[in-house]
C-alpha cells in the first residue's frame, strides 16, 4: 500500500519536470560531487574525510557528468 502511494507520488513529479531540467539538476549535482572529492583527493579541503572516500566521489560524479553529457547526445 505505502509502495504503490509513493510510486504514484514519484511517477507524477517525475512526469511534471522535463528531461532537460532532470539533465541539468544531475549535471549539476556531479559536477559538485567532483569537485568536492577531487579536493579531498588533493588534501586541500577542510572536510573530515579520507582518501577513499575522494576517490569514491570523483568517480560519482564523472559518472553522473558523463551519463547526463551521453543522454543529451542521443
Amino acid at each position: 500500500m505505502l509502495d504503490e502511494i509513493f510510486d504514484v507520488l514519484f511517477g507524477a513529479v517525475a512526469e511534471l519536470v522535463p528531461d532537460v531540467v532532470w539533465g541539468a539538476l544531475f549535471l549539476i549535482a556531479g559536477a559538485l560531487a567532483t569537485m568536492i572529492g577531487v579536493s579531498m583527493l588533493l588534501g586541500v579541503t577542510t572536510l573530515d574525510g579520507s582518501v577513499r572516500l575522494g576517490g569514491l566521489l570523483t568517480a560519482v560524479g564523472v559518472s553522473m557528468v558523463g551519463g547526463v553529457l551521453v543522454a543529451w547526445y542521443r
